[in-house]
């Protein structure tokens, strides 16, 4: 394998942990801010829905994030594939989904915190 597919499978793989920590994080600080009404002093009433939206589509961020470096190890391990490709479907896929997914939960728990 060449220096530069290295190099692609090296930036692909720290993109893929970073969004991993960041969904991650973003899980563990909603369920500190929000957990307990009463102790955070917000009401969470009619818009409940869009933070448990929100940490739902983390939760998938994280599981995509997982399958993307399984992905990753996958096409560098796999004595199959004669030349490794960061442009694998399935890589592509999961990463696609892994990113959407936590930009979306965002986007769903700064409604609910607006709203």
């Amino acid at each position: 394998m060449d220096d530069r597919t290295k190099a692609a499978f090296d930036a692909a793989s720290e993109a893929v942990k970073q969004v991993l920590a960041l969904a991650t994080g973003t899980i563990g600080a909603a369920i500190a801010l929000f957990d307990d009404g009463a102790t955070a002093g917000i009401d969470f009433g009619a818009h409940d829905g869009w933070l448990q939206l929100g940490l739902v589509l983390a939760a998938v961020s994280v599981l995509c994030g997982l399958l993307s470096l399984g992905a990753i190890a996958g096409q560098l391990g796999s004595p199959k594939e004669e030349k490794p490709s960061t442009y694998s479907k399935g890589l592509r896929l999961f990463h696609f989904v892994q990113l959407a997914s936590y930009g979306l939960g965002i986007v769903a728990m700064v409604i609910h915190a607006i709203r």
